[in-house]
């Protein structure tokens, strides 16, 4: 259905007017076509946001396609940081094993 073909056929308030003073078949004409185009209309509507409620969750859609996702977020970490350096810490004794005379 092409949305412009359906808005051009729409009526000015002053040719409803003088329809309804003239023909009352043509004014139930008029409404069975409005009737008809809110029919399609609606139905595009809900084909439309049933594919927009779709993600990688609920289809066969890989999780790449998921831009509008509403859904959960990655998790994070709660972990916070500690400020230390990595690795062993100053007044940590190490400890490493002694080379030997005759290794096996």
């Amino acid at each position: 259905m092409d949305i412009n073909k359906s808005f051009s056929s729409l009526m000015k308030r002053e040719e409803i007017l003088a329809l309804c003073a003239s023909n009352s078949e043509a004014i139930a004409a008029y409404i069975e076509t409005l009737e008809s185009q809110i029919k399609d209309l609606t139905e595009r509507l809900v084909l439309l946001e049933s594919r927009l409620n779709q993600n990688s969750r609920n289809s066969s859609k890989p999780p790449s396609t998921d831009y509008f996702s509403k859904g959960k977020l990655n998790p994070k970490s709660l972990r916070k940081k500690s400020g230390k350096k990595p690795g062993g810490q100053e007044g940590h004794s190490g400890t490493t094993l002694e080379m030997v005379d005759n290794p096996e």
